[in-house]
C-alpha cells in the first residue's frame, strides 16, 4: 500500500531527517508515525517544491491549498489511496474527483463539518469520499442524521495524543507552581483573563502567537485593559510546553460556544501528562472530560464560574492529582497515537480492498461479458 496525505500548510514542520532526529531525542512528538505506518507521502509545501518545473510555476500563482489539491489530483494514479487531514483540503479534492468522474480510494479525516459552507459541500461530494473519519460524536451524528451520509461510510474514532512524548513528569522545582491554558482555536481567553483577576494564582497562556492571544483577550475589551500581573503569554516549543504542563497543577481550556470539540488536543495533552482539566462545557466538547473524574466542566463565557473552579482545584491539590491520574489512565486505554494510526491504516486498507472488489465486479458484469455469457 502506497498513499498520499494532504496536510495543512504553514505548520513549520521540520524536514524529514530532522524530524526523525528530534523524535529520537525526545524533543518532538512522533509526527512521522502516521506517514511511516501508512507508507504515505506527506503533501505539504515541501512536496510541492519537488513538482516538475511547469507545475511549480503554476503553483506559485495559486494559494497553497489550491496547489496541494491540484497536485494530489495530478499524481493520484501513483498511489493506492488519497488521504486528506482537513476539510478545506479533502472537500475540494472530492469535488474535483466528482467533476472529472474520477474514482479512487479517498479518505477524509475531518473535525468540524457542521459549518454551513462545509456541510453543503460535503452533502454534494460525499459520493466521492469512501470514508469520512470523525473524532466528535456530535459531528458524527450530524453527518449521519442531518446530511444523510450512509453510516457505513462514517467512522468515529477517538482523538489521538502521543502518549510517549506527553507523559507524567516532575517539574524542575518539584512543585506545581502555576496553571496554564494552551491553544488558540475558539479559545475564550477574555473570560479566562477576567477570571484570573484578583486570584493569587499564576497562569501562563501558551497560544500560537502573542498577537493572536492579545486579539482574543485584551482585544475583546477594545484594548482598554492590560493583562493582570498573574497572567503571562508566550508561545512554547514542544519541550517547553511539556515542561509547562509538568509545572501546572491543572490545565484550563476556556472555550467559546460551538458544536464541535475544540480544545481536545490540549485536553488530551494535559491528561497524558497526568493533569486535571477545567473546561468550558460547550455543545461539542462532551467526549473526553468526565465531570469529577478527570476534570471539571464550567459554563462557557462565565468568569465567576471559571474563577470558582480554578480556586477550588488550586486549593485541593490532592483532588487535582487524583483527576490527573484518571486522565492518564483514560489516555492509555482510549487515545494513544499508536492505536489511532493503526485504526486509520485499517480503514484505508479496507477502502482499497472494497475499491478493488468493486472494480472486479464491474468488469465481470460488463455488458460485453454478459452478452458473451449468454
Amino acid at each position: 500500500m502506497v498513499t498520499i496525505t494532504l496536510v495543512s500548510s504553514g505548520l513549520d514542520r521540520p524536514e524529514a531527517s530532522e524530524l526523525l532526529r528530534l523524535e529520537a531525542a525526545d524533543q518532538y512528538v512522533r509526527a512521522s508515525l502516521f506517514g511511516r505506518t501508512l507508507n504515505s507521502d506527506i503533501l505539504d509545501e515541501r512536496l510541492l517544491r519537488r513538482a516538475p518545473v511547469v507545475r511549480r510555476i503554476i503553483y506559485k500563482a495559486l494559494p497553497t491549498t489550491a496547489s496541494q489539491i491540484l497536485e494530489a489530483f495530478v499524481v493520484r494514479r501513483r498511489y493506492d489511496a488519497l488521504i486528506s487531514w482537513s476539510e478545506r483540503l479533502g472537500l475540494p479534492l472530492a469535488l474535483l474527483l466528482k467533476l472529472t468522474a474520477s474514482r479512487m480510494p479517498n479518505v477524509l479525516l475531518a473535525s468540524w463539518i457542521s459549518k454551513p459552507k462545509k456541510a453543503i459541500l460535503l452533502k454534494h461530494v460525499h459520493s466521492h469520499i469512501d470514508r469520512l473519519v470523525l473524532m466528535s460524536s456530535v459531528q458524527r451524528d450530524f453527518a449521519v442524521d442531518t446530511l444523510r451520509i450512509p453510516s457505513s461510510k462514517v467512522v468515529l474514532l477517538k482523538w489521538p495524543v502521543d502518549q510517549k512524548f506527553w507523559r507524567p513528569m516532575s517539574a524542575p522545582s518539584g512543585q506545581t507552581d502555576t496553571i496554564s491554558a494552551v491553544g488558540s482555536e475558539m479559545r475564550d481567553f477574555h473570560t479566562l483573563v477576567q477570571a484570573m483577576r484578583g486570584l493569587a494564582i499564576p497562569c501562563h497562556i501558551a497560544a500560537g502567537s502573542h498577537r493572536a492571544v492579545e486579539q482574543s483577550t485584551i482585544g475583546a475589551t477594545n484594548g482598554t485593559e492590560s493583562l493582570p500581573d498573574n497572567v503571562t503569554v508566550g508561545k512554547k516549543t514542544f519541550t517547553d510546553l511539556r515542561m509547562l504542563y509538568a509545572r501546572s497543577r491543572f490545565i484550563v481550556v476556556p472555550l467559546l460556544p460551538s458544536d464541535t470539540d475544540n480544545g481536545t488536543t490540549s485536553i488530551l495533552e494535559a491528561m497524558a501528562m497526568g493533569k486535571a482539566v477545567v473546561c468550558s462545557k460547550t455543545r461539542g466538547q462532551i467526549d473526553v472530560v468526565r465531570e469529577g473524574e478527570n476534570g471539571i466542566y464550567v459554563p462557557p463565557c462565565d468568569p465567576k464560574a471559571l474563577r470558582d473552579a480554578i480556586q477550588y482545584l488550586w486549593d485541593h491539590p490532592n483532588e487535582a492529582e487524583s483527576m490527573g491520574k484518571a486522565g492518564r489512565k483514560c489516555i492509555e486505554e482510549h487515545h494513544t497515537l499508536d492505536d489511532f494510526v493503526s485504526k486509520i491504516k485499517a480503514v484505508v486498507e479496507q477502502v482499497i480492498s472494497e475499491r478493488v472488489a468493486n472494480s472486479r465486479g464491474a468488469h465481470l458484469h460488463s455488458p460485453r461479458e454478459s452478452l458473451t455469457s449468454r
